[in-house]
This record gives structure tokens, sequence and C-alpha cells, in this order.
């Protein structure tokens, strides 16, 4: 190895490595110049535009990267050596031999043109990759991509040849020629190989020493512990935007696998699976660059003949565009630059002298002059004063350095609409942007409260993608809107000064609508804002972007109320705003430093930057206290479908598919699921051997079977290429489609490949491979399993079987073969036998076994995967002995089952039960006294033994109380939102005080009057089942005294509430809702059965309708206070007499109970009787059990006739073992 490494060492440092590492370092030298000198060959023969239009396009979306690794550099750096080539052709067309040079290009044009595109996307692909995929895979990613500096290298030599062919050289010596370039382009070759260790970053390097000491890549494939470690210190080491750090949205119980499978997929993902998957958005990113070129080479032509723009060498100002600006720059002597606030001083005084030399003079001074002047131009010099120096310099600076250069006037000045004198542009920046991204953020601000209003009205299934776009996407979008409604309004200019800047406001809506439907509203990374939003300061185009996002978003849910859309259209425009946040922290970055170096206080700064847009990303704590959380009260505008476009399409807004409804997988009980074998009269052997349907499980390496997976189906059919296969799978983990291959190995042997993902939900797990081959003796495809395509790396054994599903339930594990082979096959036949006899006999016991199972692998799957408590050690023993007895139509069949509760039942962003650990699916409550007292929520699920919970918590210093009030949620409620809940719910309480002390007093005087007998059977549900005895009579006397007290208690109780659904009197606990203004109460009973439908003279009561618990009310003894000791001991006395009273009463009722004892004799008569007719059914069994033994007995016949079928076998096996 040290003889490798100084071989490659000494290579890195020859003659030619250093020369490739300096033109690395030097790439963008030349680049405008070989630019200009295409586009002057490509006027000439513009059969070469696209090789040159597509060098352009990758040029220009690799420039706008904010990171360049430089082994991306180095392939540009080929690619430029490559187009370089084409300048040395001629201008002879027709060569000596009459041949065209079009003809003899052109194939080779195009050919490179793709080849410059698909360069160009394998690069996208490894720049989006995390440092550690980097590293990982440095010699996969590396062997990628000096694939292509070969090939730029390749197509180079094949410019030359042909244009030496072209030319008046020979072909001889043409060949003499190549033959050096083969030599040559080998030994360069291997040069870049060395090069390329040594253009790793330190942090790579860093890396690529912790990978080593941990055993490498191979280890690590299997090591998810120390990946996941090596992934964190990597991230630390990163400079790279992280968008999963913006969101606040918290993950589902299993999302932390999910994630971490995601996470090891994307860094152990092969370069040609990330390049292919990448292509569909870096074609559309590609084309979007392409026509922005295209377009702006038509916008030279139409601005030149508008006026003259002259760039000459020279001087500083001589290269000023603009004619006013390089006028009185020459006048003030200036250079290269001046300091931003004397620029803006000398525009205004250049205007306004140019106002009164208009006038002679006449017009007076200052604002006098601008009043009364005549020049369309007055109304915007006004602006263009000292009070506006800051948005003016602003407008020029983009550095915030302080100074204004040439080249930031020229970029200023081109940037202005045609039609636009530079004042009518200055006073846009002036008072103009601050009008408009105002006016955004209102806008942005009516549009969350539209979405909250369609949220409402999603289908179920769809609620869950509108919260997680809330949850990601408000409190960073809100963060900028409220810094900017939190300045006061404009009033410095008047409504007619607004029409003014429209025009333009709207041509930039069009322009950055056209960008983003130009990449389908994706913004795939954050090199991809400058191609959307064009080059320059973020705040320029932020609240426009965000609006138009935004404005699509809703579009999505408003389609999301009557059909069921994919997460990923959300998850799409949620990871769009995403990026532009990190944008913008990355601007804010920029601009603390460019203050400090300044010796500026970022924080007074930050006030007025902008007009302060960023204060609060720079100081979020300015923004996001306590206090402003809880009196946010964000409006919502209820959906009314009446002022919507109606001409909104599905198709013209959605890039994925969607229901119309979600229904259960019934297909994997179609019929011809398990046994069914593809019609394919033209496919031939061995490939129509494999066709069909296949049963299998995955096993360790020992042959176990793999705990967490149930049998999968695969029924494979003909694919598209003639030795491709695809395949549709189903199982406890749903059902997808996959692609394969076959081939021949060594002694014919059909070797079988493919690769899938156990999907879950909306959500994978890594992707699995499958490497074997067919054995047809056996009629099985067997082989290895993993995370990787490599042998070694596998994780164990993989067999399909073209047994049928019922049967492999019950067939032995491979282990268990191997152990004991006759002894495993025997108890397998036993169980068919067994299984068959009671499916086909129609059993009760077949069915309840299914029936249970179904229930129980339903209701612990939901807990596992969604919500609910956490599985102890028995449930998950018994759900993976379930899943390992289940047939894969019955298990996809119950997946989908799993997968349509979750997405009918609210689970709740950050809600983990504080009682019971479990994530919250359903009703929340959620405790206010707790919330007082701690930032973090106190939340509780509904379980009985949770509402009574007595919770400790480290960040609470007092214990949470059943006594606490609780507020109950149904549905997520959302960051914007919390605060009116929160005022909502303890206004509620205040309100409702008066009605609990009036319950409770009207309960005590009932318990009063009904005695302790009474109270014990009237506050509860009957005791007993038990009939009545026929000779047990009402008692009149009873009847009507009971009927009398209720009368009296209802005249007494008319003034209180009753519940609002059964109209019953209400009892402790009970609940209130905080949102309908006619005060709704609704007794326990009838929450615990779900939302009631009830229409109040407010409105409908929904399920977005809060709930507050209503407990009794402490009792204090007021009466007694400040009483003296012996008036108390009295009170005590007369209370004690009271009880005396009582015990006798209940003495009396025991001699009551005596007499009721004789009659229950006198039943255990009527028992005995109907004793005897259960001896006559117990005969009537005996003789059916005698039919049963005769069934046991053709059983044992059937098991007889199958040991002698097992003996053979064994038999048979042993000779050929012989």
């Amino acid at each position: 190895m040290p003889i490798v490494t100084a071989t490659v060492a000494a290579a890195a440092q020859s003659d030619i490595g250093k020369a490739i590492k300096d033109r690395i370092d030097r790439f963008s030298e030349g680049m405008p110049v070989l630019m200009n000198a295409l586009d002057e060959l490509k006027a000439v023969h513009p059969f070469i535009g696209v090789v040159v239009l597509a060098f352009k396009t990758v040029y220009t979306l690799e420039q706008k990267r904010r990171d360049n690794d430089k082994k991306i550099v180095s392939l540009y750096v080929g690619m430029k050596d490559m187009m370089g080539a084409l300048l040395l052709y001629n201008d002879e067309v027709i060569a000596l031999d009459g041949t065209n040079i079009e003809d003899r290009l052109k194939s080779l044009i195009e050919r490179t043109a793709d080849d410059i595109k698909a360069c160009s996307n394998v690069c996208d692909a490894y720049m989006k990759k995390r440092l550690l995929a980097k590293v990982l895979l440095s010699s996969l990613w590396d062997m990628k991509l000096l694939d292509f500096v070969e090939l730029f290298a390749t197509r180079r030599r094949e410019f030359e040849f042909e244009l030496t062919m072209h030319t008046s050289k020979g072909i001889d010596k043409a060949n003499i020629e190549l033959g050096a370039i083969r030599m040559e382009l080998k030994e360069q070759m291997n040069v870049m190989k060395a090069v390329f260790e040594q253009l790793a970053s330190p942090e790579q390097k860093l890396l690529l020493d912790l990978v080593n000491a941990k055993g490498g890549v191979t280890v690590l494939r299997n090591n998810d512990k120390v990946l996941l470690d090596l992934e964190k210190t990597a991230s630390k080491a990163s400079s790279s935007p992280n968008v999963e750090g913006h969101h606040t949205h918290q993950a589902n119980p299993g999302d932390a696998d999910l994630e971490f499978c995601n996470l090891r997929e994307d860094i152990l993902e092969d370069p040609n699976a990330a390049a292919e998957k990448n292509w569909g958005v870096f074609s559309r990113k590609f084309e979007a660059q392409k026509n922005q070129i295209i377009d702006e080479l038509t916008l030279v032509v139409q601005r030149e003949s508008d006026r003259v723009v002259r760039e000459l060498k020279g001087k500083a100002h001589e290269r000023i565009r603009d004619r006013s600006i390089h006028e009185f720059w020459v006048e003030m002597g200036w250079r290269g630059n001046v300091k931003a606030r004397h620029f803006v001083l000398a525009l205004r005084d250049y205007h306004l002298e140019k106002l009164t030399s208009e006038a002679n003079g006449v017009l007076g001074m200052g604002m006098s002059v601008i009043n009364n002047s005549t020049n369309p131009d007055a109304w915007a010099i006004k602006y263009i004063d000292v009070m506006w120096v800051q948005p003016i310099l602003e407008a020029f600076d983009d550095d915030a350095s302080g100074f204004i250069t040439v080249a930031e006037v020229n970029r200023f000045t081109s940037s202005r609409p045609v039609d636009w004198s530079l004042p009518h542009w200055l006073a846009f920046w002036t008072v103009g942007f601050k009008w408009s991204i105002i006016d955004y953020a209102r806008k942005i601000e009516d549009l969350f409260a539209k979405m909250e209003g369609v949220r409402s009205v999603v289908l179920p299934p769809n609620r869950e993608a509108v919260d997680e776009y809330f949850g990601y996407v408000w409190d960073g979008v809100h963060t900028l809107t409220a810094a900017v409604l939190s300045q006061s309004s404009l009033q410095s200019s008047g409504p007619d000064d607004f029409k003014r800047f429209k025009s333009y406001l709207e041509a930039e809506e069009v322009r950055l609508g056209n960008n983003l439907k130009a990449v389908d509203y994706v913004i795939d990374e954050i090199d991809t804002l400058p191609l959307i939003a064009g080059v320059g300061r973020i705040e320029k185009t932020v609240f426009p972007l965000l609006y138009l996002l935004m404005k699509r978003h809703y579009e999505i849910m408003r389609i999301m109320r009557t059909k069921i859309l994919s997460m990923r259209e959300l998850q799409e425009g949620v990871q769009g705003i995403l990026y532009i946040q990190g944008a913008i922290s990355y601007r804010v970055k920029d601009l603390i430093n460019n203050f400090s170096q300044q010796r500026l206080d970022p924080e007074k700064q930050f006030e007025s930057f902008a007009f302060g847009i960023f204060k609060y990303y720079h100081n979020r704590n300015a923004l996001w206290t306590v206090d402003y959380v809880r009196r946010l009260s964000s409006p919502i505008i209820s959906y009314n479908d009446d002022n919507e476009d109606k001409d909104v399409k599905p198709g013209d807004v959605l890039n994925h598919g969607y229901k119309d409804e979600l229904s259960l997988d019934y297909s994997v009980y179609d019929g011809h699921s398990a046994d069914f074998i593809p019609n394919c009269g033209d496919v031939d052997p061995p490939m129509k051997d494999i066709l069909g349907s296949w049963n299998g499980y995955f096993y360790d390496l020992k042959g176990v079977r793999w705990k967490a997976h149930s049998m999968m189906t695969f029924v494979l059919v003909p694919g598209e290429a003639e030795r491709d296969f695809k395949a549709d799978i189903w199982s406890l983990n749903g059902r997808q489609t996959i692609t394969g291959s076959w081939s021949m190995g060594e002694d014919d042997v059909m070797q079988i490949k493919f690769k899938f993902k156990l999907s879950l939900s909306s959500t994978l797990w890594a992707p699995m491979f499958f490497n074997g081959r067919f054995d047809p003796e056996h009629d099985a495809l067997t082989g290895v399993w993993g995370r990787s395509a490599k042998l070694e790396s596998s994780m164990g054994i993989m067999e399909l079987r073209r047994i049928p599903s019922r049967y492999l339930t019950v067939y032995p594990s491979i282990k268990e073969l191997r152990d004991n082979k006759l002894l495993a096959l025997w108890k397998f036949a036993i169980a068919a036998v067994r299984n068959d006899i009671r499916r086909e006999h129609w059993t009760w016991s077949y069915f309840s076994e299914r029936r249970d199972d179904r229930k129980t692998v339903v209701s612990l799957l939901v807990r596992s995967r969604w919500f609910g408590s956490p599985l102890n050690a028995e449930e998950t023993g018994t759900l993976l002995e379930i899943t390992r007895r289940l047939i894969p139509s019955d298990a996809c069949f119950y997946d989908s089952m799993v997968d349509r509760i979750r997405a009918f039942t609210c689970v709740h962003d950050d809600a983990d039960c504080d009682s019971c650990d479990g994530r919250i699916g359903g009703p929340r409550l959620f405790c206010l006294d707790c919330a007082i007292r701690s930032t973090e929520p106190l939340d509780l699920c509904c379980a009985p033994q949770c509402v009574g919970a007595r919770v400790t918590r480290e960040d609470l210093e007092v214990a949470h109380e059943p006594s606490h009030r609780l507020v109950k949620f149904r549905i997520n409620v959302l960051s914007r939102n919390h605060g009116r809940a929160y005022t909502a719910a303890c206004d509620a309480f205040e309100r409702v005080g008066e009605t609990r002390r009036k319950i409770a007093e009207s309960t005590s005087h009932s318990d009063e009057e009904t005695g302790p007998d009474e109270q014990r059977t009237s506050g509860f549900g009957p005791t007993s089942a038990e009939i009545p005895a026929k000779n047990d009579k009402p008692d009149d006397v009873e009847v009507e005294d009971k009927t009398s007290q209720d009368a009296r208690r209802q005249v007494q109780d008319s003034s209180l509430p009753t519940c609002g659904k059964c109209k019953g009197r209400l009892s402790f606990p009970f609940w209130y809702c905080i949102i309908c203004e006619d005060n709704l109460y609704i007794c326990d009973g009838c929450d615990a059965e779900g939302v009631p439908d009830l229409m109040r003279s407010s409105g409908k009561h929904t399920e977005d309708h809060h709930l507050i618990r209503c407990l009794e009310p402490e009792k204090r003894d007021d009466k007694d206070e400040g009483f003296p000791s012996e008036q108390r001991l009295t009170s005590m006395e007369g209370r004690l007499d009271g009880m005396q009273t009582q015990l006798d009463d209940l003495t009396g009722r025991v001699g009551d109970l005596t007499g009721r004892m004789g009659d229950l004799t006198g039943r255990v008569g009527d028992l005995t009787g109907r004793m005897g007719d259960l001896n006559g059914r117990v005969e009537n069994l005996t003789g059916r059990m005698g039919d049963l033994t005769g069934h046991i007995g053709n059983l044992n016949a059937r098991i007889g006739n199958i040991e002698q079928l097992l003996h053979r076998l064994v038999g048979a096996t042993e000779a050929r073992a012989a």
C-alpha cells in the first residue's frame, strides 16, 4: 500500500498533474472569450449551435452553484478543452474530396451535446449527495466522473481528427497523429486518477480516515449504528444547507427507522441509480436554463435597438453603459468605485440641475423645482433624496460593502424595464419595492388564512399532508411577513405613484411564474433558485416567489377536497420553500459578515436593511416569545368555492397521480393471485420457466425466518427487454411493482437479479437486492438478499417456491430442513392436512382464528407504526408470531386496513402522551395548568388510566395532577392558531365556572334528597343483568314518590344546561365547546361516542371545535371558616348524629335483604329443573362426538398414507445420495 500511495502521489505531482490542477484553479479565466468565439463560429456554421447551446446551458447552471467541487470543475475543464477544439475549424465548408463539413461533424456534434447534458446531470446528482455518500462511495463516483473526463478528451480528439481529415492533411498523417493521441490520453487518464485523490476536500479526507478506522465501506454497510454516527460527524463538518433542519414536524413512532433507511439509501446509492433518479428533475432545469439563454439573446437585440450600449477597454468610467450616470461619474472624477452615500447625493444633484436647466432657472430651487416641472420624470426625482439613501444604495450595492462599483452600476441599469427611465427605476427601489413587499406579505398571510379554511374540508386522507405543510412552512414564512407587517404602512407616496410600478410587478410575476412552470414548480436544491429568480439578491424576489409557490399549493389543497393525492405533491412544495429559507439564511450570514467588517452593529442594520425584512431571521428570539405566540390570533377564511377559479384542473396542477377514494386492497383476493401463471405464448424457455406466482420468506444467514417480514408473493411477467421481467409483489408491507433481469451463468444456470423496496404507506424502506438462481429440479428461486447488490454484503437467504401460500405458512424453514429433514417434513404434513380439514369443513375454529388474527394484527400494527401506546415484549412477540403464519393476500389486505385507519385518524404533531409515551392518535388532551409552568406542552391520550394519572417531568416543578384543566383537540392545532386556542380555552374556563358551581350544588341537593342508598343505585349503571322474578311487583307508592321527586328536581334544575346531544342532565365530568357561541355542553358519555352532529345557532359543531373538561369544583367549607373551636365541634357532633341515623336506616335495609334471600331460594329450585333439560342436551352432544370419532379415524388413515409417502420420499433421497 505505501508503494501504491507513493506512486499516486508522484503521478499527481508530475508536470501533467501540476498543469491539470493549475487549469482547474484557473478554469473561469478565458471563458467569456471562448463563449464569444463559439457564438461567432455558430453564426457562420449554425449546425454546431446545438452543442454550443448545451455547453452554455450547463456552464451557466454550474456558475450558479454556491459551492463548487474541484472534481466537478475538472470535468468542465475537459468540456472547455473539447469545445475549444471546434475553434480550429477554418472557413473551408467543402473539403478537397468534396465532402461537406456539416455531413462529417453533425452526428458527432449531436452526440456531444447529449454527452454534455448527461455529464451535467451526473454532476448535479453528485453535488446533491451528502458528504458521507461522497466519501463512502468515492471510488465509484470517481470512476463515474473520470469516465466523462475520458469521454470529453476522446471527443476533443475526434473533433481534431475530423477537422484534420477535412483539411489538406493526408489520411496517413492523421492516423499517425491519432496513434500518438491514444498514448497521450492513456497517460493523461492515469494522472487524472491520481489528481482526483488529491482533489478531495479536507472534510472528505478527515471523514475518509474515520471510515477506514471503522473498518471501511464493507463493514459499514451492515453496521447501522456506526453509519449513523459517521453521518452526524459529516453533517457537522459539511457546510451545505440542511433542509431537514428547518422543520418543526415530529415524526411518527416508526419514522426514525424509516428516515434512517432513507438515509442509508441515499448514502449507499449507486451513482448510476442516483443519476437516473435525478434525470427528470435535471432535464427540467436544463430546458429552463436553455430557454432563458435564448430569451436573453433576443432581449439583448431589442435593447440595443432602444439605447446604445458602449463598452470599451480603458478607464473604468468608459465601461459605464448608462449615459446619465457616465456623465456625472466623469464630472466627479471617480474611478472604479465610489462610496454609496456620495453616489446617491451626486445622482440627486445631477437630476435637479437637469430639471433647472430645462426650465432656464425660473422654477425656483429644491422641491419647488420638482413640483413645478413638466418633465415626465419629475415625480420620480423627488425620491432621489437623502431620506431615501438607504434603499437606493441597497439597490446598487448588492454585496452591502458600502461602495458602488462600475459593474454594480451596469448590473442595476441593465436590469430595469426597457421603457422605464433611470429615475423611474430608482423610484421603484425607494418606495415601490417597499409597497410591493407589504402587499405580498398581506397576500401571503391571506393565503395562509385561506389554506386553513380549506383544510377543514379536505378529504381526511389528505389532512396529514396539509398539517405537515403548515408544520414545516408557516413559522419560517411568518418570520418574514411579520417583519414586514411590523413596519409602518406606506404613506410617502400617493395612489397615482403605486400605479406607476404595477407593470413591472406584473411582469416579474409572469417571469417567475414561467420559470416555475419550466421546472414544474419543483425546487430540488438551493442552487435551482438563481435559475428561477435570476442572479441577484434574494430579497428582491423572495416575496413574489413565495406568493406564487403558495398560490399553487393552495390550488393543490383545493383539489384535495375531492381527490386523494400523493403526499409528494405538498412535500415537494415544502422542500422548495425550505430551500428558499436556506437561501435567506445564507444571505443573513453574509450580511452579518459584511456589517461586522464595516464595524456596524448587525442588530441595528437589520432593522432598516431591505426595509427590515430579515430582522427576525437575524434574531428569531425577538419575535418568537411565549407571549407573542399566545397573543397571536391568526385569521381563518372559510372556504367558498364560488369565490375560486373554476377552470383549475388536476392535470394542470399536479405532478403525481391521484385517487377518487381510498379503498381497501381487495384485489389480492381476485381469484388468480395465488396460482396465476401468465399465458405468454411468445415467450420461450428458460424465461417461461420463471414466470408466474412465487411465494417465499426472508431468512437470516442461518436459515431462520426473518422476524420482521411476512411471507411475500411475487407474480412475474415478461418485461420490456428480452431478458427483463416485471413482478407484482404483495405482503404485510403493501404492494409494489419491480423490475429484474436474468442471465445464463456458469453451467447454464439461470441467474436472477432484482431490486425492490418494502413500502410502508407513503414511505419506503431501504432498497433490498436479490441475487440468486432458478433451481428447476426443486422449482424454486434461491439466493441471497441484502441492502447491496454485492454478494459479500448479503444479509440472509431468500427462497421463493411454487408451493401455495397456505401450505408455505407451515412449511419448515431452511434451518429446520437442515437439522432434521424427515421430522420437519412430517410435522409439515400433519399441519397441512389439519389446516386443510379445518378449511374445507368450514370449522368455527378456522374462521375464529382468522378473525382474531386480523383484529390482533391490525390493532398491533396501528400501534407499532402510527399511534397508541408502545408495544410491550409480549405484544411484540404476538405480532411476530401471527405475522409468520399470514398468507400474503391476507397480510396485504390487513396492511390496507391499517393504512385506512391511519388515513382517517388525526395523528397529532409533536404530541406523545406524557403518561404512556405513546403517539397520540384521535383526541388529544392538553393541560393548561402545566402550560403556564413549561414551554413544552403536557399532552395526554384519552385512555382512562392516562387521564387519571399523576405525571412528573423534569421541566415541571410541580407534577401534573388529574384535577388540572384539560383541553381536548380532535385535530392538529397549528402553530399559527395555538395562541387563539389557548386564549379561548382560558376564557371558556372563566365562563363555565359559575355553571360548574351550580351543577355541583344541584348534584349535592339531589344526593341529600335521594339518600345514600339511592345515590349508589342511581349514580351508576345496572349492577346485574338478572331478570326480575315473576312475583316481583312494582311498588306504586315508591314510583309515585320518585316521580314527584323528579318533577321537583326538574323544576329546580330548569336553569341548568343539559347535554347538547342527548338532552340529559349533566354530571361531572362533562365537556364545554370553546368555539360554539351558544354555550354547547356535552356529557361525557356522548363525547366518548365521537363528535356529535349538531347544528347550533352559531353554526355547525364540528371536530375543529375544541372542548374543555369540566370537573366538580373543589369543595370548601366556607361556613366553618372563622368559627370558634366550640362551634366547630358542635357542628361535627351534628354531622355524626346524622351519620348515626343513616347507619340505622342501613340496618333496616339489611333486614329487607334477608327477606329477599328467601325469594332467591325459590329461584334455585327453578334452576334445578332447567339443569334437567341441559342433561338431555349433553346426551345429544355425546352422539355427535361419536360421529366426530369416525371423522378422526378417517383423518388417521389419511395421515398414514402421507406417512408412507414420506417414507418413500426419504428412501428415494437416501438412494440418490448413495
